[in-house]
């Protein structure tokens, strides 16, 4: 279990890493991207192909702005998620703080889909107001995988209330032994 817990640790900074260089690259670097015979194109989730390149600089900086809060929700959660593995590794599963960060990393998860969801509206809404001559039209899209990941996190959030009222429960039933 113990090396299954690095092992996930090391997944989750790749993971952490891909996702923050996936967000800022196409706001940043013109696309597609040439790099000899590859032709790399990334856009926001949500936007279609190119249209970053057509946004004014205001635009752009709005989009960051916007799609920070999932993105710090994330990190947030993981780093938490990666304090509560290491955590297992020490043998400290039922440990308060384990518990503590378990519960932060799910919450932090769980609002980091809930952010990412509500990101695409908002800032459509957003392009609508500081305008360019465009109109996008404003929509939220919700499938299955994100149900199922609101889910998963929802209940690893559950989880860690149960471990801790199951530890204050075995810490009040030391008193009477």
């Amino acid at each position: 279990m113990f090396r299954l817990c690095s092992f996930i640790r090391w997944l989750l900074l790749a993971f952490l890493s891909i996702q923050i260089i996936f967000f800022l690259l196409p706001w940043i670097v013109p696309m597609p991207l040439e790099l000899g015979p590859m032709h790399i194109q990334l856009d926001p989730e949500g936007m279609r192909e190119g249209l970053v390149n057509e946004l004014s600089v205001s635009q752009k900086i709005m989009g960051v702005l916007i799609g920070l809060p999932g993105l710090g929700a994330l990190t947030f959660g993981f780093i938490r998620l990666g304090q509560t593995l290491r955590r297992f590794q020490q043998g400290r599963i039922f440990a308060v703080d384990t518990i503590a960060r378990l519960r932060a990393s799910a919450g932090a998860i769980l609002l980091a889909i809930v952010l990412f969801t509500l990101e695409k509206p908002v800032r459509d809404l957003a392009f609508n107001l500081l305008g360019n001559g465009q109109s996008y039209p404003i929509s939220v899209d919700i499938n299955s995988s994100k149900l199922l990941l609101i889910l998963v996190c929802s209940l690893f959030y559950l989880i860690a209330g149960v471990m801790h009222e199951g530890r204050r429960l075995s810490e009040e039933n030391e008193g009477f032994i």
